[in-house]
């Protein structure tokens, strides 16, 4: 009898285990089922936690989940993961098998791999099943740590809206545990942040002749059939097949019957509605042009507006481009270097997955667009792109490179803090904006301090400082009144001069309306052509002048033995 209880008993704990592993093997893992939802990727100096890097991962379902032959790509390193087995909305902690003492009786649920690497500035984690399908993805950066303080290492970053987990930066921030993260526990930051914004498509490449990938400003479509009738393209052509783009699923492939014809630029329409993970749909009848891209040649894409000198603590730099040209340009196409005289000593793919720029448009490459966007008004968004291995440059001086896949140059600009305004507390912040795209990128007086008024910074629109062309002439000078406070109206004067002979001897001095001279403008200088020259008020001190009329007295000879002298008055008005 005694023997039978023990049998039965056995018997039923058996089933009860057969059960639940069928229940834990039969259940369908969708997308976004399991999760990474914290990243220890610096742990040292330690917070009160072990000095190990780790990734955890969360079941969102209500039951227990088995992850057999499950693998996790870490940067370019794809690691097997161990058969783990998560609780019903549980957690599950990875490590290096190395540091398995470290963590063996604190962590219940703990699982080791080979090796681990995490990059302290960031990394791309990939999730993926048994079946070599995407399940999650994560790309953090060391910027995501807001508080400079946690940057240095020592604390976690945590997931903060499981019902969001393919909303990136947004949903992530450092633990506020006082211990610096919670290893296989719910995590500190918990917190429903809602996500009421839709999609938008925010730019396109082409992949081959009949492929085109049109960019989301987030992830949209999660594992849902897309109808080809959903975009249309005009001039016409069919598209037969529409498909998302893993890892990240911001991006559909839209299969083209037939390529579109070089020099003529299309415009792709949503015609329907697309949602993202939250259920918020794309607006209705949205367009964004596209066409056959060509190679950018020399001047082709002018820089047009730098900012190195980010606000402290910041990475909110950025150097904005305008295809000058006449055809479409792909930023994959495209580098962007610094240093270096002949080529760039370091040079990256500007937008290494592809953006293409249309005639007369712009586009800022921004470290951290995040921060752009929150630091300067931005209208233009979808000029704006991330570009997270834009090289550093130095604050007062340095060189900006664009070139080519083969390295020949487009366009240099060698600037130094002398190009801006001259009476700045700071340049911390302020960009400098390029006056002419027909004047030569090198040209020190082409540059000048963004202005006040717009935030000292234009990333993707128009520059608020700009030089409006005078028609052909000896000699022009605009504005002929200026008021020289950096606020984007009148600050400067240029004083132009157009000659009949390359060749020729500049002298440009100001006088006061007592004759007395207070500014050497210019001495004696070679010039082509065409010149231009720059008067901000200041006297040869680079003190301000009062308010007043002054005299530009303007003499030029040439090899031919002409010369001239001219005035011309400059007024100036301070208020």
């Amino acid at each position: 009898m005694k023997s039978k209880i023990i049998w039965g008993t056995a018997l039923l704990l058996y089933s009860i285990i057969m059960i639940d592993n069928v229940n834990s093997q039969s259940i369908t893992i969708e997308r976004y089922d399991i999760v990474v939802s914290e990243i220890m990727a610096d742990p040292t100096p330690p917070i009160g936690l072990h000095a190990v890097e780790y990734f955890e991962l969360h079941n969102r379902l209500p039951v227990p989940c088995h992850l057999q032959n499950w693998t996790i790509r870490i940067g370019n390193s794809t690691k097997d993961l161990p058969a783990i087995t998560l609780d019903s909305m549980g957690y599950a902690l990875v490590i290096a098998e190395k540091y398995r003492e470290d963590y063996a009786e604190s962590v219940p649920n703990l699982y080791t791999i080979s090796s681990l690497s995490l990059t302290d500035a960031g990394q791309t984690l990939i999730l993926y099943n048994a079946d070599n399908e995407v399940v999650h993805t994560v790309s953090y950066r060391k910027s995501w740590h807001e508080e400079p303080v946690k940057q240095e290492g020592g604390w976690s970053l945590e997931m903060i809206d499981e019902a969001l987990p393919n909303a990136g930066q947004d949903n992530w921030a450092s633990s506020v545990s006082p211990l610096g993260g919670t290893p296989g526990l719910p995590n500190s930051v918990a917190a429903s942040i809602g996500d009421g914004i839709p999609p938008e498509m925010e730019r396109v490449t082409m992949i081959d002749s009949v492929t085109l990938r049109v960019f989301f400003s987030e992830p949209v479509c999660p594992d849902l059939p897309i109808p080809s009738e959903l975009f249309s393209i005009d001039p016409n052509i069919p598209i037969f097949s529409v498909n998302e783009v893993p890892p990240f699923f911001n991006a559909l492939n839209l299969h083209l019957s037939e390529s579109p014809i070089p020099g003529r630029i299309h415009r792709l329409a949503l015609s329907g509605s697309l949602p993202d993970y939250a259920g918020n749909e794309t607006p209705t009848n949205s367009t964004i042009p596209f066409g056959i891209p060509s190679p950018p040649g020399p001047k082709d894409l002018l820089i047009n507006e730098v900012l190195t000198h980010p606000f402290s603590g910041t990475e909110a730099y950025f150097i904005e481009l305008f295809n000058k040209s006449s055809h479409i340009i792909d930023l994959k196409d495209v580098k962007i270097g610094s240093h270096g005289d002949t080529i760039p000593q370091k040079a990256v793919v500007a937008v290494s997955s592809g953006m293409q720029l249309m005639p007369g448009d712009l586009c800022a490459l921004c470290k951290n667009k995040r921060q752009t966007t929150d630091q300067y008004y931005c209208p233009a968004w979808r000029q704006l792109v991330q570009c997270d291995s834009l090289p550093a440059y130095a604050a007062s001086e340095g060189v900006v490179f664009v070139t080519d896949i083969a390295l020949r140059t487009i366009d240099r600009l060698q600037y130094t803090e002398d190009m801006h305004y001259p009476h700045l507390v700071s340049t911390e912040g302020v960009s400098l904006e390029r006056l002419s795209t027909d004047r030569p990128t090198q040209d020190a007086d082409n540059w000048y301090s963004a202005s006040f008024t717009v935030g000292y910074a234009t990333p993707g629109y128009a520059n608020s400082q700009h030089l409006e062309e005078i028609a052909d002439a000896e000699l022009g000078i605009y504005p002929d009144v200026i008021s020289p406070n950096n606020d984007g109206f009148n600050d400067y004067a240029e004083i132009c001069l157009n000659f009949p002979t390359p060749e020729n001897r500049v002298t440009i001095n100001i006088f006061n309306n007592r004759g007395c001279l207070v500014n050497h403008l210019v001495n004696n200088e070679l010039c082509g052509n065409d010149a231009c020259f720059r008067w901000e008020g200041l006297d040869d001190n680079m003190c301000r002048l009062p308010s007043g009329i002054y005299v530009a007295l303007i003499q030029y000879w040439n090899e031919q033995g002409k010369s001239r002298r001219m005035r011309k008055t400059i007024s100036i008005a301070r208020w």
